[in-house]
């Protein structure tokens, strides 16, 4: 039997809620209905099905191989505060995050590519984000020259409407001598 708290989307304080109202294991969230689930506080009519699919897809997932697991780091990191004041365990899913992770590619764990693979999959996100950061900064940089061109063409015409003001002044300052 798996915890309540083992779904996807469920964490300590939803956990503690469903607990409360009888949910205490996958199966008895997969078993519930929407119109059961929204009767549970901090549960909406959005939320209630993907908290069902999610129990469902934990207990129809294979039990986990015992094989190696590459770890990235041997130390857990710290929990540290977001801008919304809570920890990062702590965030809000929602529906919208629950589909991306849901569709998120799932890493292979067992076999002799799965280095391979993982670091092929590295190097192509790493590149697509170095793309995307250069677009960004071509863009950037074509907004920037463009303002600069029209500051530059806004002095110019200021520059000759005044040089124009200057030879009108000087024009009529020579008209009033020459009529003296």
């Amino acid at each position: 039997m798996k915890p309540v708290t083992d779904v996807r989307g469920v964490g300590k304080a939803l956990g503690e809620v469903l607990i409360a109202h009888g949910y205490k294991t996958a199966a008895d969230l997969a078993g519930a209905t929407p119109e059961q689930l929204v009767k549970v506080p901090r549960i909406g009519t959005a939320r209630a099905p993907v908290l069902i699919a999610a129990a469902k897809e934990l207990l129809a997932a294979p039990a986990p191989a015992t094989s190696p697991v590459r770890r990235t780091s041997a130390r857990k990191p710290a929990g540290r505060k977001t801008a919304g004041g809570r920890k990062a365990a702590e965030r809000r899913t929602t529906p919208q995050t629950v589909k991306r992770a849901a569709s998120a590619p799932k890493p292979v764990e067992d076999g002799p590519d799965a280095e391979a693979l993982a670091a092929a999959e590295a190097k192509a996100k790493k590149e697509a984000k170095a793309k995307a950061k250069a677009k960004k900064a071509a863009k950037k940089k074509q907004e920037i020259e463009a303002k600069f061109k029209k500051a530059k063409e806004k002095v110019k015409t200021k520059s000759k409407k005044d040089k124009k003001d200057k030879k009108k002044k000087k024009n009529k300052k020579n008209k009033k001598k020459a009529k003296e």
